[in-house]
């Protein structure tokens, strides 16, 4: 009786059904129910096609095969165990009663699938062939259309084969149409379609080739037309061999011997299969007479190939055993399959070695070639090394597979697992045709262990990878992985003889040296004894059974303070103990004697000599240190020690030594009294926490708090609760929404830096208070939080602590303070305002009655011009009379002389008066400015801004202010350059002439005022320069230090002017007027104050120019000052800082000069008095007073007088006037211009600022969008803003919309001229 194989019990029907590649599936036989399908194999499952059609079946549970099925589960089932479904035949087994195992057979070729062949239907004729002839047919032979071959009841699973035998055309072969086969010949041919086994059928003469289905699957892709061929076409390569044993069988009417020979299968893709087929020949007789023949084949494959490859791995086997290491074993591998005979079955070889690669990261694999069949040198598929961690070098990714398979892994072309580009250029083995598969299989000793090499081997191109292949590969697999680990383990068993043999040697060595060194150690024990005694800071000694101290180290001696004598006696030690100590250490000697072994803590005196230093706990003093213990206090001369005590009995039974080691301990007290000094601080420091004003925490790093005083609970308005049992994330909730963000970055970058970090922060509790009126006071809470890292022993930081800081009370009042603030800057915003609006509403009529007062000047001069040139009357002598004007006033009382004379008296009175209106107009016009200035000053707004100037004639035009003034009060007023100036070649200088104008015209001002009463009136000005701060010493008078109360804006940060081009401008303004005293100059240059009271009384004035001009001075880094004696006169002088320009700047400032430098010629000669004689007046010209250049003005005011005053002197210069009264009618006129569609020839705009419907600024800056969009023809258009509004702020806005100019009211004809012709020779220049 055989008895399975152990381990083959284990294997269950499932194991069997999942490594079968035949399609099975597994059907339940329940008794209650229908059978449904509950189990499909793998192989079932690829067919996806035959799968689904399963599905349905089973669940329709209709149909001829279901009812088959059915029929297993029957015990009286009498119905066949085959059937066909789907051209495919099946079997049906029944498995313990319940289950009914349906497998599939070999199916129909993939051909036949294609063309979709229909199911045959048999009919019910048990007759082997239909009948040749129907009795009275004409022919007797039927018509093969409309009969077919229906094959007997045993072959009804061939139905698609018989099919394509009822439908080949066998009219055309030699056999004829199949019903005038003969008897013999169907009667065979239904014999050989019922077999299982290939056969093949030879008739008649020309051997006619019939064959059953099973020869049809070796036929391939010449199925089925081969059918009806000759045996040369059926076997071409072995047809003269058949016929000859035909030849032989047919002799002797009996089959002949069987033979085999290897033939190869054409697939239905035209690629042969490797087969192995074993034939014989019987010859069909009749009456004698060999009719045919028939060849039974058999597939002996299988057989064929498992000895070819069993051979192949007994002979490796036996070569790979030779190993003594790996190395070897690669090379024996290579070697061995390369002798390997036939090569069929390895038609390609690389074997690579594994190991760790330590240099990559992370650590990966690292293969190295150790050899190759049918591989090229430098072949892309098999290079030297392989670095797989991360390269797809290659084939890289499936050996980075194959490290972490157990089982060899599948490559194909096909699916792309292995590339095609890397098997070009191959050298292929065997067949010599390319691969299209290959498996990697892995090697390694043990399941366990790590995988040492990697065989890649391409698969027999002519032989499917079925079951058996797959099997030599897991045993070839199984047969290197067994001898690796014979090679590994001998490698291993010879490392570990020669390490033991090393070892061995090694320990025989030491062992020797070991009993040299230990007779030394012997002698040198006691002696190391001592000296190590002697070190230790520990006392020991040994005593006798008498209580003696028979030796004792020094640090015994230290530490008792006994004296070194030998022996030292039990009194003599007990003398050092404290007397209060003395009955514990007896009681400790008592009990020595019962237990052998006692500890015992006591005192001893320190001599007064000792100087040991106390012994700090061992691996402690760091600690002692970082907590600030200090332990090196007083400690009143005694020592704690602490003792051990060991006795050894003698045989006897009685002591006869003991051990004693004693630790001074005096440290170790006072660490411990130190420690609870520390708790108790601790304890108080917490309850100081509780009782703090600020709130206190500890919290984790992700909010979590874990520990916090009351004043925080209540700050955050939280409740005090067990933090040990709740998680409380206090911020979360308590902080406001809005400063969340800048929580979360504060704790980020305290993380992050490791640093103490701090923010304020808003809490979702109110703040109240109650002021001194008893008012409740509500506002947001406000924290200062603070956060300070904890760090571990690492320097880790793990949670932060610090404290919140009410500062509500603080953030109200600075709220407060703000408010203050930003109500008194509307308050000065108010305040400016109205002095802007005062200002504006004061200089609009100031234009109208200077300009008025002009007027009426030049009308009255060219009516004194006609009066003065009358004719003059002769006396008897023929001498002229004295003229009409200046005759005797009684004599021409009654002549018309005298009417003449007295109407020249009226219009040189009108024309002083006219003189003093303008006189009054700019006085009041520099009340404005200095109440303008004024508030700028308060404001701190005032600013010094430089330009490229010529110093002489901005002195000149604050001199020529004031020329028809002094000579209407008959003052010599005169103007001198001091020889320094013009020695440093001075044209030009960078400053601000207008802060330096308002300067002169006060200090003009005061010395005109001042003068005119006197009886010596000479004013006199002087420039000087120089290239050193001009000092009190070298100076006429003493100057005012400067301002340390204030802190202008002109003091701020600037760039220092360079030393070689700094300059010190120096004026002196000089008058002959009543002069000062020393108590009124000390009051000068104060705000709102006069040299006395009596001042305003007699010559006005507001007190302010004195203040405004050393402000002015001092912002541009200069200082005033006064020299004056009562009655004589006084010397006002003051100096600024400038600088020398760029020759750029000189030479811009030079051509601007140019272009303005005939004005005042034209001015000069257009009137009837020169500049010497009187004011510019606005009578009618003899001549045009502007440049050809300015042919049309439109004149933008809306103010109807300012209009019509200002339209009349432009048209008295010689210019063409149109008037607009608001931006949105000087748009509309501008379309009437020359640049534009109109006839008007526009020059330049006078555009006021403040108008109704729409202002300057805005016009202004539409025209300039209009400009840019070509619009309007020609250059740039000039534009002058004309405004009441002073401000510099005011006057850069103006720009800044597009403005080339500003000219601020009120203003004077030559002064509008002067600006018109510098404003359009400005285009002309940059043209």
């Amino acid at each position: 009786m055989m008895f399975p194989p152990m381990g083959i019990s284990d294997v269950g029907i499932l194991d069997l059904l999942n490594s079968d590649p035949r399609a099975t599936f597994v059907v339940a036989i329940p008794e209650t129910q229908p059978p449904g399908t509950i189990y499909a194999n793998p192989a079932l499952c690829r067919n996806k096609l035959l799968h689904d059609r399963i599905l349905e079946l089973s669940e329709s549970r209709r149909g001829t095969f279901w009812d088959w099925i059915k029929d297993g589960g029957r015990p009286s089932s009498c119905s066949g165990r085959t059937s066909l479904f789907e051209n495919t035949c099946w079997t049906r087994s029944i498995v313990g009663n319940e289950w009914v195992v349906v497998g599939s057979n070999d199916g129909a070729t993939p051909e036949e699938t294609m063309r979709g062949i229909p199911s045959h239907s048999r009919g019910n004729s048990s007759s082997l062939l239909h009948d040749v002839a129907a009795p009275g047919t004409a022919t007797g032979v039927p018509d093969d259309g409309e009969h077919g071959w229906i094959p007997p009841d045993f072959i009804a699973d061939q139905e698609s084969f018989v099919h394509v035998i009822n439908t080949l055309d066998w009219a055309a072969t030699p056999l004829g149409s199949l019903p005038h086969w003969p008897a013999l010949l169907q009667q065979t041919f239904n014999q050989v379609l019922a077999d299982s086994r290939p056969i093949v059928i030879y008739w008649g003469d020309q051997l006619t080739t019939l064959y059953n289905e099973a020869f049809s699957k070796l036929c391939g892709s010449k199925h089925p037309a081969l059918l009806g061929k000759s045996v040369e076409d059926a076997w071409p390569d072995f047809c003269e061999k058949i016929k000859s044993a035909m030849s032989t069988t047919a002799s002797k009417q009996r089959a002949g011997e069987e033979e085999e020979w290897r033939f190869f299968v054409e697939k239905a893709d035209g690629s042969p299969e490797e087969k192995y087929l074993k034939w014989s020949i019987i010859p069909i007789t009749e009456k004698n007479r060999c009719l045919g023949f028939i060849q039974p084949i058999q597939d002996t494959t299988s057989m064929r190939l498992w000895e070819r490859r069993t051979k192949m791995l007994i002979d490796l086997g036996d070569m790979l055993v030779t190993a003594r290491d790996v190395k070897s074993f690669w090379a024996k591998l290579i070697e061995e399959l390369e002798a390997c005979r036939p090569t069929y079955d390895i038609p390609l070889a690389i074997l690579y070695s594994a190991e760790e690669d330590t240099q990559s990261s992370p650590v990966g694999k690292i293969c190295r070639l150790e050899g190759c069949l049918g591989v090229p040198d430098g072949h892309p598929i098999a290079p030297p090394k392989l670095q797989l961690g991360g390269n797809n070098q290659g084939l890289s990714s499936s050996f980075r597979e194959a490290l972490e398979s157990q089982n060899p892994i599948l490559l194909q072309t096909r699916d792309g697992s292995l590339p095609a580009p890397l098997l070009d250029g191959l050298r292929w083995r065997g067949f010599e045709d390319p691969c299209r598969e290959a498996v990697i299989c892995p090697i390694r000793p043990t399941k366990e262990e790590n995988v040492l090499g990697l065989l890649l081997l391409g698969l027999n191109p002519r032989r499917p990878y079925d079951n058996d292949y797959q099997q030599y590969i897991s045993l070839l697999g199984q047969k290197l992985t067994t001898t690796l680990a014979s090679t590994v383990l001998l490698e291993e068993e010879a490392r570990r003889g020669r390490n033991i043999a090393e070892q061995a040697a090694y320990d025989q060595a030491m062992l020797k040296e070991k009993l040299t060194t230990q007779t030394r150690e012997a002698t040198e024990s006691v002696q190391k004894f001592q000296q190590i005694a002697e070190f230790i800071p520990v006392g020991m000694c040994f005593g006798n059974q008498r209580g003696n101290i028979t030796f004792a180290n020094d640090a015994w001696h230290r530490i008792t303070g006994a004296p070194q004598v030998n022996p030292l006696t039990p009194e003599g030690f007990l003398s050092c103990v404290i007397e209060e100590d003395k009955p514990n250490v007896q009681r400790a000697y008592e009990e020595l004697q019962r237990t052998l072994t006692v500890t015992i803590e006591f005192r001893v005196r320190r001599p007064v000599e000792d100087n040991y230093p106390l012994q700090y706990p061992i691996g402690s003093s760091p600690s002692f240190e970082k907590a600030g213990l200090d332990l090196d206090a007083d400690d009143g001369g005694v020592r704690h020690v602490l003792a051990s005590l060991k006795a050894e009995r003698g045989p006897d039974g009685s002591i006869n030594q003991v051990l004693a080691c004693l630790t001074d301990v005096t440290l170790h007290k006072k660490a411990a009294e130190e420690a609870i000094r520390k708790a108790q601080q601790a304890e108080n420091l917490k309850r100081m926490a509780e009782l703090a004003t600020v709130g206190m925490y500890d919290m984790a790093l992700d909010g979590r708090l874990l520990g916090a005083n009351n004043v925080f609970y209540e700050m955050c308005g939280l409740e005090r609760v067990d933090l040990s049992q709740i998680s409380v994330k206090p911020f979360e909730f308590c902080v406001v929404d809005e400063d969340l963000p800048a929580l979360e970055k504060t704790l980020v970058t305290l993380v992050k830096e490791g640093k103490s970090q701090t923010a304020e922060l808003r809490l979702k509790t109110q703040w109240t208070e109650t002021d001194t009126n008893g008012n409740q006071i509500v506002a947001p809470r406000w924290v200062l939080a603070t956060f300070m890292p904890v760090s571990n022993s690492e320097g880790a930081i793990q949670t932060f602590t610090g404290c919140l800081s009410d500062v509500s009370l603080q953030k109200w009042q600075f709220e407060k303070e703000r408010q203050r603030k930003d109500e008194a800057i509307e308050s000065k915003r108010q305040q400016e305002n109205f002095v802007d609006m005062t200002s504006h509403e004061m200089r609009n009529p100031l234009s109208a009655i200077v300009q008025c007062a002009d007027a009426v000047i030049g009308c009255l001069t060219k009516a004194q011009e006609l009066v003065n040139t009358q004719p003059t009357q002769h006396n008897q002598n023929g001498a002229p009379d004295t003229p009409a004007p200046v005759a005797v006033a009684a004599a021409a009382a009654d002549t018309p002389g005298g009417l003449c004379q007295e109407g020249a008296q009226l219009l040189r009175d009108s024309i002083d008066n006219a003189e003093t209106i303008i006189a009054c107009a700019q006085h009041q016009k520099r009340i404005v400015d200095d109440i303008l200035t004024m508030s700028k000053l308060d404001s701190n707004l005032l600013s010094i801004t430089p330009i490229t100037v010529n110093p002489i004639h901005i002195a000149q035009e604050a001199f020529k202010m004031f020329e028809v003034e002094a000579r209407r009060v008959d003052i010599d007023l005169t103007m001198v350059v001091d020889r320094s100036y013009n020695e440093l070649n001075i044209e030009f200088l960078d400053l601000d002439p207008s802060r330096l104008k308002q300067v002169l015209i006060n200090l003009l001002t005061n010395a005109l005022k001042f003068t005119k009463n006197g009886p010596t009136r000479n004013v006199s000005i002087t420039m000087s320069a120089s290239k050193t701060r001009p000092e009190d010493r070298v100076s006429s008078v003493q100057f005012i230090p400067r301002a340390t109360d204030v802190v202008w804006q002109g003091d701020g940060p600037t760039t220092p002017i360079p030393e070689e081009n700094r300059i010190y401008l120096m004026f002196e303004v000089k008058d002959t007027g009543q002069g000062l005293t020393e108590d009124e100059m000390s009051s000068l240059f104060q705000r709102f104050v006069q040299a006395n009271s009596k001042t305003h009384v007699k010559y006005g004035g507001s007190g302010l120019g004195l203040f405004i001009s050393r402000r002015l001075t001092e912002m541009q880094n200069g200082a005033i000052g006064v020299a004056s004696s009562p009655g004589k006169g006084s010397t006002f002088a003051f100096y600024i800082e400038a600088q020398v320009p760029s020759k750029e700047a000189s030479r811009e400032a030079r051509a601007a000069a140019e272009a303005v430098g005939n004005i005042l010629k034209i001015s000069s000669n257009a009137v009837g008095r020169g500049p010497s004689k009187g004011p510019f007046t606005m009578a009618k010209p003899t001549k045009k007073l502007l440049g050809p250049q300015i042919e049309g003005v439109l004149l933008v005011e809306d103010n109807l007088i300012n209009q019509q005053i200002t339209r009349r002197d432009l048209i008295n210069s010689g210019c063409a006037v149109e008037v607009a009264n608001h931006g949105v009618e000087a748009l509309e006129k501008l379309q009437n211009t020359n640049r534009a569609d109109g006839q008007f020839p526009l020059s330049l705009i006078l555009m006021d600022i403040e108008m109704p419907i729409q202002d300057g600024l805005t016009c202004t800056r539409k025209i300039r969008e209009l400009e840019k969009t070509g619009h309007f023809k020609g250059s740039r258009i000039p534009i002058i803003a004309v405004s009441a509004n002073a401000r510099m702020e005011q006057i850069m806005e103006a720009k800044a919309a597009g403005c080339d100019d500003v000219l601020v009211k009120p203003f004077r004809i030559p002064e509008l001229i002067e600006k018109m012709m510098t404003v359009t020779r400005l285009p002309e220049k940059a043209g």
